[in-house]
């Protein structure tokens, strides 16, 4: 077998160079014509997949090649055991929690492989270690010098390729059982030969990637205007982004299934649910503010109930991260989702909405609008930008957008998280295809429903007001435009100039107006009021009443504690793991505060590292002076403030808040989308061979930002514990897809 092995190595390297003449034929040019180029990728493609699969991805297939390794079943009847029993059949299981141990003495034997038939009852992976004693060191054990990390159902786990020296002449077998486990251990054999595995999934990964790869590439594909190529883009857009639609179910189910007796009938049948799912509910069908639960007196009687190490047992119980004021219990989280989903859902079916399902639903609605928006706004202004840049500035764009760290843990948090970010990208969505800026007659009703949605952002997350103040600069970009003003609007004709003035005299700009801030002023006095009701203060949300892990009233800003979001949001690296996925989010830093600062969560991951365009940042000056935009001075303006300063201001006014993964959903597509604009216009000014060099780099930016991404939702998530049982077994397996080495 070992030698069809290498026969066929051989016989696809000899294809893969003949494959490489296959394009300059004159008889395949004459049937493929044009396509040429595409088929002799491909075939070469496949030959090099093929290639890499059978001779990298089953190395250890040839691991017993030219050595003397009898293959041979240990007995375990006559092995030294501790914690385990064996049966007559040969097969043991452990007897107690706690380390079960099996020694072989005087085996005498090179070992190449060891296989171990070991499955947990509860467990999806049990961790096995071996110490030996072999030619180097038969004195004494070397402890720990082979592990195993078996998988439950997949038996490639079971054996793996060992690299002693010389015969073995003892071995012993170690895992731990936890309390009311099981450990079941098959017949233990060495020298058993690893077998061939060809993976579809590996092959299909390899091969469409790297035809996606050339096909961003290419002169004859993508690597066209995006103009020429829209109809392409749409496509792939839109199935991008139903393949995010579909990851965020999954990791919505993957929370849902911890429950065995899940269902969506059950879900949306609940009796109960949290802060916004329920308290708020209840108490806005009764006509109050306040939440209806009881006052702990015990609680109110302290000297500063706010004071953590103050509500200690003997004060009992309190509700956690609510506000507490003049003796009533409120909830500081936005009342947006509230009135536009629970409220509604309690009262029309008596149940409340679950909030796993809210936090999908408004993450798959903002993934949605979100491509819409990016799709508008190169419509509108990079029709001339290759269409691979604009299809790599969308993937980089959604996939770090950070909204699907808010789906496996659905709790009051991150349905205000979520519900924010929709509204903002609805928003943001409505405000571009009003045509406020760029070509085009303004729509006064998408500028009414952005105004309204920004709004709304804002009664689901306060923080988000920032974005509503911006708007005000496109709401006066428009004003200018309807003005006429020079340089306000371009590329029309002076009889459409004139059709238009002369409307815009008989409507007026009353109507422009009323559409663009009566909504900011009807739902901004909703928030406005509702601060009222509860603290006396119109721009008082509450948040320093909040019964926390910190006393929100006598915390003081520190502007180190504010540099810390900026290193833990945007620059922290990620570290190296010999692992899947080989890569992990890193922790955020504190870098010796010697101070308190709060660190919600961890898998912290430099939105540089997930999106690499933002080094166009740069080159921002540039920018600005290459562009012949005849508004880039308003459009600069624009720019700076929805995705520079806006941003920054989020960052640093959550140093309260300390650092917490789905913060970035506030600031992280508002950042990538202006990196993005300065590239494009960068490279609309670039000469053709630097336009192709910028655009590999885009190709590589995009791998990475897949890559980086990837890599901060699985340390995010750990699948591996917090999945269900039968779910991290398949995670794991096919994670181990990649580690040839194992």
């Amino acid at each position: 077998m070992t030698i069809l092995y290498i026969i066929l190595l051989i016989l696809l390297v000899f294809l893969l160079l003949m494959s490489r003449g296959i394009e300059k034929k004159e008889k395949f040019r004459k049937r493929f014509g044009d396509r040429t180029g595409t088929a002799a990728f491909l075939v070469r493609s496949c030959l090099v997949v093929l290639l890499v699969e059978i001779g990298v991805f089953n190395l250890n297939a040839i691991h017993l090649l030219g050595g003397d390794y009898p293959k041979k079943v240990l007995d375990t009847q006559s092995a030294y055991t501790e914690n385990i029993s064996f049966n007559s059949m040969g097969t043991a299981s452990n007897t107690g929690e706690g380390n079960c141990v099996i020694e072989f003495k005087g085996l005498n034997t090179p070992v190449g492989t060891l296989t171990l038939p070991f499955s947990s009852s509860n467990k999806s992976s049990l961790h096995v270690s071996i110490d030996i004693k072999d030619a180097t060191q038969s004195g004494s054990y070397r402890y720990g010098v082979a592990s195993a990390d078996i998988i439950s159902g997949d038996e490639r786990s079971m054996t793996i390729p060992c690299n002693f020296s010389g015969p073995v002449s003892d071995m012993r077998i170690s895992c731990h059982a936890d309390a009311g486990e099981i450990i079941w251990i098959g017949q233990i054999m060495i020298n058993n030969p690893i077998k061939y595995y060809f993976s579809l999934t590996r092959f299909l990964i390899m091969f469409l990637g790297s035809f996606f790869i050339y096909a961003l590439s290419s002169d004859r594909l993508l690597r066209r205007k995006y103009e020429l190529r829209k109809r392409a883009v749409k496509a792939i857009a839109w199935s991008l982004t139903g393949c995010l639609i579909l990851l965020s179910l999954f990791l919505t189910n993957m929370s849902r299934y911890k429950d065995p007796n899940h269902s969506i009938a059950r879900d949306m049948k609940s009796t109960y649910g949290n802060q916004i799912s329920q308290e708020i509910v209840d108490a806005f069908e009764a006509g109050r503010v306040d939440l209806d639960i009881p006052i702990n007196n015990k609680l109110t009687a302290l000297e500063n109930p706010y004071d953590w190490s103050q509500r200690t047992d003997e004060v009992g119980a309190y509700p956690w991260d609510h506000l507490l004021f003049e003796g009533k219990y409120y909830s500081y989280y936005g009342i947006g989702p509230v009135l536009t989903l629970f409220l509604p859902y309690h009262m029309i079916t008596g149940y409340y909405f679950p909030s796993s399902w809210a936090v999908w639903l408004y993450g798959i609605f903002g993934i949605v609008f979100l491509t819409l928006m990016y799709l508008s706004f190169a419509d509108k202004f990079f029709a001339k930008i290759n269409a691979s840049m604009v299809i790599i500035g969308l993937a980089v764009i959604q996939m770090s957008t950070g909204i699907f760290f808010n789906y496996f843990y659905a709790n009051f948090y991150e349905i205000a998280q979520a519900s924010g970010f929709f509204w903002t990208v609805a928003g943001s969505y409505f405000m571009i295809s009003s045509n406020v800026i760029g070509d085009g007659k303004i729509s006064r009703v998408r500028l009414a429903l952005s105004s309204c949605c920004l709004s709304m952002a804002v009664l689901c997350r306060p923080t988000l007001a920032v974005y509503c103040v911006a708007a005000l600069l496109f709401i006066y970009a428009g004003y200018k435009k309807l003005r006429g003003e020079k340089g306000t609007v371009s590329k029309e004709t002076a009889k459409e100039k004139k059709k238009e003035e002369k409307k815009e005299k008989s409507t007026g700009y009353l109507s422009y107006f009323l559409c663009s801030l009566l909504p900011f002023a009807l739902i901004g006095s909703i928030q406005v009021w509702y601060n009222w009701v509860r603290f006396g203060n119109p721009l008082d949300f509450g948040i320093q009443y909040s019964l926390t892990i910190n006393d929100f009233i006598n915390s003081q800003y520190h502007t180190h504690f504010a540099l810390l979001g900026i290193y833990s949001y945007l620059l922290c690296y990620p570290e190296f793991s010999e692992h899947f996925p080989f890569m992990l989010a890193g922790s955020a830093k504190t870098f010796n505060a010697n101070g308190y600062y709060f660190i919600a969560t961890g898998a912290a991951l430099g939105l540089l590292w997930r999106a690499l365009p933002l080094t166009a940042y740069a080159q921002t000056c540039r920018a600005y002076r290459v562009s012949d935009s005849r508004n880039k001075k308003l459009y600069s303006i624009l720019l700076a403030a929805v995705c520079i300063v806006c941003p920054f201001i989020i960052i640093f006014s959550i140093w309260e808040s300390g650092y917490g993964t789905r913060y970035c959903c506030d600031f992280a597509w508002q950042m990538i989308l202006g990196s993005l604009v300065i590239m494009f216009v960068l490279w609309a000014r670039c000469k053709e061979n630097t336009q192709r060099h910028i655009n590999t780099l885009m190709i590589i930016a995009g791998i990475v930002s897949l890559a980086m991404n990837f890599v901060q939702l699985y340390t995010y998530s750990s699948p591996e514990t917090n999945f269900p049982v039968e779910w991290q077994s398949k995670i794991m397996t096919f994670g181990r897809l990649f580690e040839f080495w194992r």
